[in-house]
């Protein structure tokens, strides 16, 4: 007669403990970094802005307390500038398309011409470049306290250059009115509790790191 063979039923499989914390280990070890390197960097927490008092393009009185409870990305600008100011500018543009208008994030851009910039022309500056009034507000006020703004507060360079050829011009009026202005370039990230938390180049990169520190702090 033959034999039929049945299925074994297999043992169950028995691990030492030094085999299960050995395969942890060599499981864990390659994980960890990588769980690590996703974790942002801390942002740094580099102080409170002192209280400030402008105008904004609709000649609304704008200050420090307008800044609580939202994130804002600074830029310092004026309107008769023909090389850097417009680059950033449209930089700042592209930011703009990038936000929810019902977030938490905006837009500043502050005037460090402020004895020409009057708000009539920065709003006609803002909509040349499709700024929106509920996102993106434009600053200036007395030159006094722009300057005392831009360079104690938000620590931004700011000052007058004569042009080569002003010296040449004889009238007092047209000489004061030839002149150029150093200002500082990066954008500055402004926390809900008008606190700066860091400097960007407004390249690509800096633009990404920016957008993607603000979305952050503003989802605290």
């Amino acid at each position: 007669m033959a034999e039929t063979s049945l299925p074994t039923t297999p043992g169950h499989l028995r691990l030492s403990p030094a085999w299960l914390l050995f395969a942890a280990l060599a499981l864990a070890i390659p994980v960890a970094p990588l769980l690590l390197s996703r974790r942002p960097p801390a942002l740094p927490d580099l102080g409170e802005l002192p209280a400030f008092s402008l105008i904004d393009q609709r000649g609304r009185a704008f200050g420090r307390d307008d800044l609580r409870g939202k994130v804002w990305v600074a830029d310092f600008v004026f309107t008769s500038c023909s090389d850097a100011c417009p680059r950033l500018t449209q930089r700042m543009r592209s930011l703009q398309d990038r936000l929810d208008p019902h977030g938490r994030v905006g837009l500043l851009s502050i005037s460090v011409d402020p004895e020409r910039d009057t708000p009539e022309k920065l709003r006609g500056y803002g909509e040349a470049y499709g700024a929106r009034d509920d996102l993106w507000r434009f600053l200036t006020g007395s030159p006094t306290e722009v300057q005392r703004t831009v360079v104690k507060g938000f620590k931004m360079a700011m000052a007058k250059v004569p042009l080569e050829d002003a010296a040449r011009q004889s009238d007092d009026e047209l000489r004061a009115q030839t002149f150029d202005i150093m200002h500082g370039d990066r954008l500055v990230l402004v926390d809900a509790d008008a606190r700066i938390r860091g400097y960007y180049v407004a390249d690509d990169a800096g633009l990404n790191a920016v957008l993607r520190a603000a979305r952050a702090l503003a989802a605290r």
